[in-house]
């Protein structure tokens, strides 16, 4: 099913082949007289105006699927946001319970952050924006689930323990792509 966007499109684009084709079948026996003349001329306005129609339905679509994908990024991330929120503070309760290390919360703090700016900052309708919050917000779920993993008694819990802390930085340094781009 076409968007009325797309619709719009394909109209415009038909309109622009067919003025294009009448122009080519009055030139193609050279015209004859002024009244022939004119109408080619004529013809070749209504193309200019139609392939100016065609480019603005074209901007119409392309504005139209970006709204698209920056309303469906701003549902997905909000669920991403869970994990990297949810853990931290779970993981800083251990802190709090002396269960766990205090020095588990300078991973902890920096993902809490995180995991809040990617499911409640405003995504900006941009397409680099929206790509890096989606790939931040990636990051931010698989570093939370490695987290998890660092914090079991397990004998790779030193790898994910590094395997966190790189996933921090990096959900981080996702982030901070987003907020320099115009």
């Amino acid at each position: 099913m076409t968007t009325p966007a797309q619709h719009d499109r394909d109209l415009a684009e038909g309109r622009v082949a067919r003025l294009k084709q009448d122009l080519r079948d009055g030139l193609a026996p050279p015209p004859g007289d002024v009244e022939a003349m004119d109408e080619l001329v004529a013809t070749a306005h209504r193309l200019l105006d139609a392939e100016q129609a065609f480019d603005e339905a074209k901007r119409r679509l392309a504005d139209a699927e970006l709204e698209s994908r920056h309303a469906a990024t701003q549902r997905a991330v909000v669920w991403f946001a869970a994990a990297p929120v949810l853990v931290p503070l779970v993981a800083a309760a251990l802190v709090l319970f002396e269960v766990l290390s205090p020095v588990w919360l300078l991973v902890l703090v920096p993902l809490f952050g995180a995991g809040s700016w990617i499911g409640f900052a405003p995504v900006r309708r941009a397409a680099a924006v929206i790509r890096e919050r989606t790939r931040a917000a990636w990051a931010g779920s698989v570093t939370a689930l490695v987290l998890v993993g660092a914090l079991l008694p397990w004998p790779a819990a030193a790898g994910c323990t590094i395997a966190a802390a790189l996933g921090v930085a990096g959900t981080i340094a996702l982030l901070w792509r987003e907020s320099r781009i115009p």
